[in-house]
């Protein structure tokens, strides 16, 4: 009897233990959370600026570890067959790699790549900006198997053709330093550039970031701090890991990647980037 009692005691217990816990979590989950008050805040701070925000805040924030990552080692093969289409190529080792087709090359050095296919004239008349990014995209799913999952990102239009922006993607985060621009004309891809580290595993610890508003008030101090201050205008907030380390890359290399925001403007091509652990404005030097 007394044995039923204290097992009835135990399974009492472990139920109030579960709704405590139950409730701390979605106590966490609201905490991570930005709320109505706080989103509407923010608008209003921004446009007092002259910033207007043309997008969503649903960003749900959480300890984040950084990423490790190094620079990969590419057999002759598989950029062959991702670039050449199988054809043979020459090589050219050095400080830059270049691979050299009939009619196309590619130059390698550490993290970076650029391909072109001289075949292919620049020049845009009638190639729409949904032909040109099926295009982008039918040659990015070509290149997963070196390259892995990439979601689209950008399109901007010049006279000479689209160029269509790509970030690679691991576990529903964006790598943001993974980054492919293709460039389509109307005769089709002339030119890749990219950026592209292996991502190998994560760290131990997992540190607190600051939340999406946060991010845009550091931006506004930034935008603010401009000779010639005017109105922005914000199309797209994003979390995601950006390769924050300056220096040159090289094959093998240990690299560890860190949780930012990008803040993409209407008037510029190149985003801000907000590191999300110290909510500090990140100046890369190709930026």
């Amino acid at each position: 009897m007394e044995w039923t009692g204290a097992k009835r005691f135990v399974i009492i217990l472990l139920v109030i233990i579960n709704l405590v816990l139950a409730g701390l979590n979605m106590k966490q989950r609201q905490d991570n959370s930005m709320s109505s008050s706080q989103e509407k805040a923010i608008f209003q701070v921004l446009s007092q600026n002259g910033i207007t925000l043309y997008t969503n805040l649903n960003i749900d924030t959480h300890p984040m570890n950084r990423l490790e990552a190094r620079v990969p080692s590419y057999s002759k093969e598989e950029l062959e067959g991702v670039f050449f289409d199988g054809g043979k190529t020459k090589v050219s080792p050095g400080t830059k790699t270049v691979y050299k087709g009939e009619n196309k090359s590619l130059v390698l050095s550490g993290d970076r790549g650029s391909f072109t296919n001289q075949l292919i004239k620049k020049g845009l008349k009638t190639l729409s900006k949904e032909d040109a990014i099926k295009q982008a995209e039918n040659k990015m799913e070509t290149m997963k198997r070196v390259f892995g999952n990439n979601d689209l990102c950008y399109v901007s239009k010049s006279q000479e053709g689209w160029r269509i922006e790509f970030s690679s993607v691991e576990n529903d985060k964006s790598i943001f330093s993974n980054h492919f621009s293709l460039f389509v004309s109307d005769e089709g891809i002339y030119q890749i550039d990219f950026t592209y580290c292996q991502i190998t595993g994560t760290t131990q610890e997992k540190k607190d970031i600051y939340m999406a508003d946060e991010a845009l008030l550091t931006f506004m101090r930034e935008w603010n701090k401009g000779d010639n201050v005017r109105d922005a205008a914000i199309q797209k907030v994003e979390l995601g890991y950006d390769l924050l380390e300056q220096g040159e890359a090289v094959s093998g290399t240990g690299l560890y990647l860190e949780p930012c925001y990008r803040i993409y403007l209407m008037e510029e091509r190149e985003p801000y980037l907000v590191n999300a652990y110290t909510c500090q404005i990140v100046k890369k030097n190709d930026q």
